[in-house]
C-alpha cells in the first residue's frame, strides 16, 4: 500500500505543474473560427482581386464593404462584381453573409495568398477572380473544411486542396499522436506499468482515441493551437469523452496493478497530455493550417 502511495506522490507534482504552467490572459472572442487561404497559380499579369461567390445569399449587409474602407481599383472591382448573378453574390465585397461578417481582403497579402476568415465565411462557394479586363469564377462550387488551404488555377478556372485530403489527415493525426504517446508514455512509466502487454494496450488505445478525435474535431484542432483558451474550448469536450473511453479500456485491458491504479493513470495521463500537448500544437499551428 505504501508503494502505491509513493507512486502517486511522485506523479502528483507533474500534474500540478501541468495545470499551473499555463495561465493565459483573458481575451474576448477566442473561440475557433473557420478560415480559408487561397493561392492563385497561372495568374495573369497585373493586379488581381479575388472573392468568394455564395449562392442564395442576401444582396445587402449591415457590415462595412471593402470599398468603404480601402483604396480599391474601381475598374477591377466592377469587373469582380460582374460575376454576380443567377443567385450568386460576392461574400466579402458585397457582404452577402448578413448574419455575420467575413474578414479578409480582395487583394493578396504580402505572401501572395488571399485569406478569408470568421463565422460569416460560407461553407460552400465558388472562387471568383478578376482583373480590369477579365473576370472568372470557378464553375464547380467548393465545400471547405473548418480550415482550408486551396489552390485556384486561373488558366483552368479550377479549385483544389493544396494538400491531398489523406495526407493532410495523416499529418495532423501525427502532430497530436506523437506528443500524446511521449507524454502519456512517461506517465505510464511513473505509474509503474512495465509489462510489454501494458505498452501494447497503451499504443492501441491511444491510436484509436486519437483517430476518433481527429475524425470528430477535424481541422479545427489545427486552428486551436493559436491560443490556449481557444485550444481549451475546442478540445475539452472531446477530452472528457476520451478520458472516459480510455479509463474503461485500461480498467478492462490492463492486467498490471489494481483497477483503481489503471483508472487513475487514465485521468493523470489525459490531464498531462491535454495541457502539455498544447505546446507542440501551438508551434506547429502555422504549418498545420497551411496543409
Amino acid at each position: 500500500m505504501k508503494q502505491k502511495s509513493a507512486s502517486f506522490a511522485h506523479a502528483l507534482p507533474i500534474l500540478l505543474l501541468c495545470l499551473l504552467c499555463l495561465i493565459p490572459p483573458a481575451r474576448a472572442d477566442i473561440g475557433p473560427k473557420p478560415e480559408v487561404t487561397i493561392t492563385v497559380v497561372n495568374a495573369p499579369e497585373g493586379a488581381l482581386y479575388l472573392d468568394l461567390l455564395v449562392q442564395d445569399a442576401p444582396t445587402s449587409s449591415p457590415w462595412p464593404k471593402p470599398e468603404d474602407q480601402n483604396n480599391l481599383d474601381p475598374a477591377i472591382l466592377k469587373s469582380l462584381h460582374s460575376l454576380e448573378g443567377d443567385g450568386w453574390v460576392l461574400a466579402y465585397t458585397t457582404g452577402a453573409a448578413s448574419h455575420a461578417p467575413v474578414f479578409g481582403d480582395v487583394r493578396p497579402r504580402e505572401d501572395g495568398t488571399w485569406h478569408y476568415f470568421y463565422i460569416g465565411l460560407p461553407e460552400t462557394f465558388r472562387v471568383a477572380a478578376a482583373t480590369a479586363d477579365e473576370a472568372r469564377a470557378a464553375e464547380v462550387p467548393y465545400t471547405r473544411d473548418f480550415v482550408s488551404n486551396l489552390v485556384y488555377d486561373w488558366q483552368t478556372n479550377t479549385v483544389r486542396a493544396a494538400t491531398p485530403a489523406p495526407l493532410r489527415f495523416l499529418t495532423r493525426l501525427a502532430a497530436t499522436l506523437v506528443p500524446t504517446l511521449i507524454i502519456e508514455g512517461a506517465v505510464l512509466w511513473l505509474f509503474g506499468f512495465r509489462e510489454k502487454r501494458s505498452w501494447m494496450v497503451f499504443l492501441a488505445v491511444n491510436a484509436a482515441t486519437q483517430l476518433g478525435l481527429h475524425l470528430v474535431t477535424g481541422a479545427a484542432l489545427a486552428q486551436a493551437g493559436w491560443h490556449f483558451l481557444n485550444y481549451f474550448l475546442t478540445v475539452i469536450l472531446q477530452e472528457l469523452v476520451i478520458w472516459g473511453a480510455e479509463a474503461a479500456a485500461y480498467a478492462l485491458l490492463l492486467k498490471e496493478r489494481s483497477r483503481a491504479r489503471r483508472v487513475g493513470y487514465a485521468f493523470a495521463a489525459n490531464i498531462a497530455s491535454f495541457v502539455l500537448g498544447y505546446f507542440p500544437l501551438h508551434l506547429l499551428r502555422s504549418f498545420l493550417v497551411h496543409l
